[in-house]
């Protein structure tokens, strides 16, 4: 098969959806990868690492997505990238259609069967090509909090971890998934008082476990979530329903109880974000204020850290690129996983949760 890998068109996105080593794998197993000029420099891979491994190195976007049978990549299609759709490619990367009204339209009305990253399951319920970026997003989460949170980033001047009779900040963690506790294991590491609230008592109950007394847990109710962000320096939202639009459980009063100065970084962005003051930035401008508080949206996040990224995220999905490319769709539609990944195909959604989120 023919795999195709364009240079991410997404501001300042600096991942890329194989690595040179996973590309050799796959020409090993007998396909061609096509991969664009500059697409892995980001990353730290340059032209001639790909071309080592027997890829050929496509001049521009139009060849890349012309020549492709199956196309990888890391974020949704860039709307400059629209008019290379057609109904006999196939598209893997992380779609996030809930929030994307209009690359759902485009992929529908050119009949492209599109795999997501986001939904893929396992039958133990696990989402492997979400979980690495999930990681990367909750530790930089903290790291991006404590940065807006120092004084002359606009925050209010609170260190984390405090020091010696100064207190340390009120980090406050909505979602006690993998994006969570990865937040919460940084957010511990840098010394700060950290609370965690989910619904469910056996997430709540593994934090626990991992994290002792240094971590306050919390079963969120509307009247807990309240209580909870009242006074926060750093909230950081990690709600998940894969394939739909995130609920928006933090109320523009919750945020305003934080008070002035105070950070609130919103990891569940790419699927619409979870409170009523959330909305997409980018990281050439990530934040904006709601009744003095600071608003970090970046749909990317992890594309500050493109190397760690890259690497992380393309060994999880190699193995489900490479059964798209052997086995061929109908195929690889025999297996519930990448049943659960698709999201469009002929024209019509394919995932319930997604379709709903859109009206659909």
């Amino acid at each position: 098969m023919r795999i195709s890998v364009p240079r991410e068109r997404k501001t300042l996105e600096q991942r890329v959806a194989l690595t040179p080593e996973g590309a050799k794998q796959l020409v090993g197993r007998g396909h061609s990868v096509l991969v664009e000029t500059g697409a892995g420099v980001g990353s730290s891979f340059s032209d001639d690492d790909y071309k080592a491994v027997g890829c050929t190195i496509a001049p521009t976007l139009a060849d890349v997505w012309t020549k492709a049978e199956l196309l990888v990549k890391v974020k949704e299609p860039h709307d400059s990238e629209f008019e290379f759709f057609r109904p006999d490619l196939v598209l893997f990367d992380y779609l996030h259609l809930a929030s994307l009204p209009e690359v759902a339209k485009a992929l529908l009305a050119k009949n492209v069967t599109a795999f997501a990253y986001e939904t893929l399951k396992t039958a133990d319920g696990r989402l492997p090509l979400l979980e690495p970026m999930s990681i990367v997003a909750g530790k930089l989460s903290v790291l991006n909090g404590a940065y807006y949170l120092l004084s002359q980033n606009g925050g209010r001047g609170v260190l984390l971890g405090g020091a010696a009779e100064a207190p340390p900040a009120k980090v406050v963690i909505i979602g006690a998934g993998i994006a969570g506790k990865a937040a919460c294991s940084n957010a511990v590491g840098l010394g700060a008082h950290v609370t965690v609230v989910d619904i469910s008592a056996e997430k709540l109950g593994a934090i626990s476990m991992q994290f002792g007394k240094a971590v306050h847990t919390v079963v969120s109710t509307p009247e807990t979530l309240k209580e909870a962000c009242r006074g926060a320096d750093l909230l950081i939202g990690a709600v998940l329903i894969p394939g739909a639009a995130t609920p928006r459980i933090i109320t523009r009063e919750m945020i305003r109880s934080m008070g002035p100065r105070s950070v609130f970084v919103d990891i569940s962005i790419d699927q619409g974000g979870c409170a009523e003051t959330s909305k997409p930035t980018n990281l050439d401008n990530p934040v904006y204020e709601v009744d003095g508080v600071i608003h970090y949206g970046v749909c990317n996040m992890p594309a500050q850290t493109p190397r760690t990224s890259t690497i992380a995220l393309a060994s999880a999905t190699l193995p489900y690129i490479a059964k798209l490319a052997d086995e061929g769709v109908e195929r690889a539609l025999q297996s519930p996983e990448m049943r659960h990944a698709l999201t469009c195909q002929a024209g019509v959604l394919t995932n319930e949760l997604t379709a709903r989120a859109l009206g659909l």
